[in-house]
């Protein structure tokens, strides 16, 4: 079974199915990524038995690469902003129900003529057995959580002793942390995190515009918090949390340069950490470092926590001689313009970023920014 985001009761049904889940899932966030014009969006669902496994991706036709007509009537597959990839009605499934569902999957990516596919896998829900000889799933780096049924001042006595200090040096002067379901600061938290991206020279594709920012809280709804920090009657910091299945996630954050030396989103992380307890959360996940690596970004979160997850890809190349074809074709195509790759690691290698303004930079990269 195929289900689109129209088929939104269907899809959520399946999803009340699976032992976790999380709003990289939702029917939602896939209908905006498809008005983003990311992709179609499919879930492909497997049910046998009593068992079910489920994978959500963004088809995109192969055309108007550079390379000339190598995918004309070729699609793709990839994953929507976040951490997707399968969900399961047991962590563990019978071998042959994981068997059927990679057959019933290959065979549905055949249909749709799909080459490759990429997703990046989430690091709080077992994933890879069901993917097991399907392609790879090579592991990028470490991500954060806050293990939220650990008694409160346990929780708290795992923050760096200096996050600790900060927190309480901006309760005492008068800081402020507020939550908003409809953000009402949502525009104000769009220029914040606009200079945040500036800041840290972060690629075109992660200036999200207002329109976007708007959508997801028309569809995302009250699974979407707005968390800012105001001092002396400023907004210095905001970030947009996610709560869905007992997950809350940072999507996306940001802080003001004049205020950044007083860390305001460290009192947004304790605020946030509060509150997903009350919720009845088990985890709140901070995520990583720009593009995976273990850097000042991941240092950071790291000091709130001593949880650490692996954060991992899926790269599949489904049909390898049309693979073959089309990275041919670009690699050509890149000579003949002069332009060299930038990211070398880079799947699908057609669809890599070079130093040119011919670029193709549609492909999502393989890691989020979460930056504060």
């Amino acid at each position: 079974m195929v289900l689109r985001t129209n088929e939104e009761e269907q899809w959520m049904a399946v999803l009340a199915q699976a032992v976790q889940h999380d709003f990289y899932h939702l029917p939602s966030y896939h209908r905006l990524a498809e008005e983003r014009g990311e992709g179609r969006a499919h879930l492909f669902v497997h049910e046998e038995g009593g068992h079910t496994i489920a994978l959500p991706l963004l088809l995109r036709p192969l055309t108007g690469l550079p390379g000339g007509a190598a995918g004309a009537g070729w699609s793709d597959a990839t994953c929507v902003y976040g951490y997707a990839g399968p969900v399961a009605s047991q962590v563990e499934l019978p071998a042959a129900v994981v068997r059927n569902f990679q057959e019933a999957l290959t065979a549905a990516l055949a249909q749709q003529r799909v080459v490759t596919v990429f997703s990046r896998l989430h690091p709080l829900i077992p994933q890879r057995g069901f993917l097991a000889g399907l392609g790879e799933c090579p592991r990028k780096g470490p991500t954060v959580s806050i293990d939220l049924t650990l008694p409160a001042d346990e929780q708290r006595a795992q923050f760096r002793g200096s996050h600790r200090t900060r927190i309480n040096k901006l309760r005492r002067e008068g800081a402020v942390c507020t939550r908003g379901e409809a953000p009402q600061h949502l525009g104000e938290f769009v220029s914040i995190y606009h200079e945040t991206m500036r800041r840290v020279n972060a690629c075109d594709a992660y200036f999200f515009g207002e329109d976007y920012f708007t959508a997801l809280v028309d569809g995302l709804g009250s699974k979407l918090q707005l968390f800012v920090v105001s001092v002396e009657g400023q907004v210095a910091a905001g970030a947009l949390v996610t709560l869905c299945d007992g997950i809350v996630q940072y999507h996306l954050g940001g802080t003001r340069g004049e205020f950044l030396h007083l860390s305001p989103m460290g009192l947004i992380f304790d605020t946030v950490r509060q509150w997903a307890g009350e919720q009845g959360a088990r985890f709140f996940h901070l995520g990583g470092g720009v593009g995976s690596e273990e850097d000042s970004l991941f240092f950071f979160k790291a000091g709130f926590s001593d949880s650490r997850h692996d954060f991992g890809t899926w790269r599949w190349v489904v049909v390898p001689e049309v693979y073959r074809e089309l990275c041919e074709a670009r690699q050509q195509a890149d000579r003949q313009l002069g332009a060299e790759p930038v990211a070398s690691d880079f799947f699908p290698v057609y669809r890599r970023p070079v130093s040119s303004p011919v670029a193709d930079t549609e492909a999502a990269t393989i890691a989020l920014p979460h930056r504060p």
